[in-house]
């Protein structure tokens, strides 16, 4: 099994998360799958397309892994899947990269998302948004593929529900300063925002946010990833009151996630993320593939893959026959107060079922 993931770099610790997950779940097996133990190999993507595409021709030709798992970065992501197509040598797990193109541009019969795509973190918020917070709103974003895929699938389903978009706001990535920004959002007029950034850039957004004094203006909403674990530290009560949309929250009163985040914990002594669940769900994937195929066959793992539905902390979901995207549960959180070791946290305010999203013209049934 290879990990194609970012292991130096800003998305390094994604990448360890990743791994973190997926080894926890074959730690919980005796590190085996089938009856046979499991070899995992690793190489450094470092979030640069070339680089992604000579470690995954590696990992397939060289390694003959049966499995490979990742990337982080959508744009490594849609540099492998002509690899991926021509090797046919194993199935490819996605554990992080959202870009909705992977099915529409690729449509791979080997390609499994075991996280998320773009519309899902986005799209299914609008309605929630219309119904519970305003019927207008500016749109925020790092100005890249992904930040703009957000805003955009967004702006067409709240515009479906009924709310008007008054204005918008792009930002490079690795803004310090969002003042700027911050001045033309406030001048918008609108009463909400919604945001999409990641990372520091996330901290750094929200951070300027409070301090500008928005929130008593508008009420900021945006995908997962604003206000997401790996954030929310170094956010603290800049965040509280704010809302998102994830496919995951470690604060999930479920038995099964609860396991997780307290087995997550004991291993690594650290708190579980999307991102470790997403590696967690890759190792069941991968299980589920080898034992339903009763082997490693790549043709044959897929078939059992698709349409396969697989029980994990963040809820049960399924893998999409027609586009292998999956098909799971969003959840809308607000920030509040933490009795724990963190000051905030997220919380599940609403569940949207079942969330499947678009096909993008990909049919693979």
């Amino acid at each position: 099994m290879g990990y194609a993931l970012p292991f130096t770099g800003t998305y390094a610790m994604l990448g360890e998360s990743i791994v973190n997950g997926f080894e926890l779940y074959l730690e919980q097996n005796d590190g085996e799958i089938g009856d046979q133990e499991v070899e995992t190999v690793e190489r450094d993507t470092e979030a640069d397309t070339n680089r992604g595409v000579d470690v995954t021709r590696e990992l397939m030709v060289e390694e003959r892994a049966d499995a490979i798992v990742g990337p982080v970065s959508s744009s490594v992501a849609i540099a492998m899947m002509q690899t991926i197509e021509n090797e046919a040598s194993a199935i490819w797990l996605n554990a992080n990269a959202g870009d909705y193109r992977v099915a529409e541009e690729g449509c791979l019969n080997y390609h499994f998302r075991t996280s998320f795509n773009d519309w899902q973190t986005s799209a299914p918020l609008a309605e929630w948004v219309y119904d519970n917070v305003a019927d207008n709103v500016c749109l925020a974003y790092a100005d890249y593929a992904f930040g703009q895929n957000s805003k955009n699938f967004f702006q067409k389903a709240f515009e479906e529900a009924g709310g008007e978009v008054v204005d918008e706001v792009g930002a490079p990535l690795g803004t310090d300063d969002y003042s700027t920004y911050l001045s033309d959002i406030e001048s918008s007029g609108a009463d909400a925002v919604f945001s999409f950034f990641a990372g520091s850039d996330a901290v750094n957004y929200i951070s300027d946010f409070a301090d500008y004094g928005l929130g008593a203006e508008m009420t900021q909403t945006g995908s997962g990833f604003l206000l997401s674990e790996d954030t929310l530290p170094a956010q603290g009560e800049a965040a509280l009151g704010m809302y998102s949309l994830l496919h995951y929250t470690p604060t999930q009163e479920t038995d099964r996630n609860q396991e997780f985040v307290e087995n997550y914990r004991e291993a690594y002594d650290r708190s579980a993320n999307v991102y470790a669940c997403q590696g967690y769900d890759s190792g069941r994937a991968f299980a589920a593939a080898v034992e339903e195929a009763g082997g490693s066959d790549p043709d044959e793992m897929a078939d059992a893959l698709s349409g396969l539905e697989l029980e994990s902390p963040r809820g049960s979901f399924r893998f999409n026959p027609a586009t292998h995207e999956a098909v799971q549960n969003m959840y809308v959180r607000e920030v509040v107060e933490s009795d724990g070791n963190q000051p905030v946290e997220n919380q599940v305010v609403e569940t949207i079922d079942s969330v499947e999203g678009p096909n993008w013209g990909c049919n693979l049934e």
